[in-house]
């Protein structure tokens, strides 16, 4: 069987069902690993599951990404009608603590070395951020003709409505009339005028978190999302189903990941306890 062949018909697939950019590229990735992999070897569940131990081997594929590249090749064969071929993803146990977490001490040194530095797009982009609740791919969703105190988020057939706060709509505003930016994204890369990659950001925030003197670890790919989360219910304890709403989770368990604490924090609070 040409799998080289099939992936083509597979993209073609993807696209006719509506899935996002993105989201083929993920998958055309994830596929031709295994058909490297694979190449010059029958295509057996034997295979399969050699590839499924490969990727659980290598230290820079954790449980989750192992399990991403999984459910990516299981959605293929069963498209190439391999469905005998299908692997179990692998069991996790679920953590009950977050090791890193941004604190407001952290993101407000954060704010002041954008500053310092007068890196201002990301300023913006922190703010936009911490302050929405909004993921990084959701950044090219912030055009400055939708700009408004009620942003739209259309993402795989859903609407989502994302509060923006006056002073940061303010902020947004005055970034894009001092940058002449008139029309379409607020935030792009002006070598190509397009949205920067997710991973572009984020080697950017690092870096920042680098001279601002914080812990790299505590720029991760939720920090931001993180944060906002965690600053929503001190504001507001009870409202979880609020919360939920204005993240796009579909179910609140999803919801109270955020409401755990760091072992640092469980720490300090065992500390205060009078026995």
């Amino acid at each position: 069987m040409n799998l080289e062949a099939k992936l083509e018909e597979f993209e073609l697939f993807l696209k006719e069902d509506e899935k996002a950019e993105k989201t083929i590229e993920k998958y055309k990735t994830n596929i031709k690993a295994f058909i490297e992999f694979s190449k010059d070897k029958e295509l057996t569940k034997r295979t399969v599951i050699e590839f499924k131990e490969k990727l659980d081997q290598v230290d820079e594929y954790l449980p989750n990404t192992t399990n991403n590249y999984l459910v990516v090749i299981n959605k293929f064969l069963n498209f190439i009608g391999k469905k005998d071929l299908c692997v179990k993803v692998i069991k996790q146990q679920k953590k009950f603590s977050l090791e890193y977490s941004l604190s407001k001490s952290d993101y407000h040194r954060l704010l002041r070395t954008t500053k310092k530095y007068e890196e201002y797009d990301n300023y913006i982009i922190l703010r936009i951020l911490a302050e929405t609740g909004i993921r990084i791919s959701e950044l090219a969703f912030f055009k400055i003709e939708d700009l408004d105190k009620t942003m739209k988020i259309k993402k795989k057939g859903k609407v989502r409505e994302i509060p923006v706060k006056l002073d940061l709509l303010r902020e947004i505003r005055k970034y894009c009339r001092d940058r002449k930016i008139k029309e379409g994204l607020i935030i792009f890369n002006p070598k190509t005028g397009k949205a920067y990659a997710d991973s572009t950001i984020w080697r950017r925030l690092k870096k920042l978190a680098g001279r601002a003197r914080i812990s790299k670890d505590a720029v991760h790919p939720h920090a931001f999302r993180h944060y906002f989360a965690r600053c929503y219910l001190e504001t507001y304890p009870n409202d979880i189903a609020g919360l939920a709403d204005i993240l796009g989770h579909n179910s609140l368990e999803t919801t109270r990941i955020y409401t755990k604490l760091t072992n640092k924090e469980k720490e300090l609070k065992i500390r205060n306890i009078k026995f």
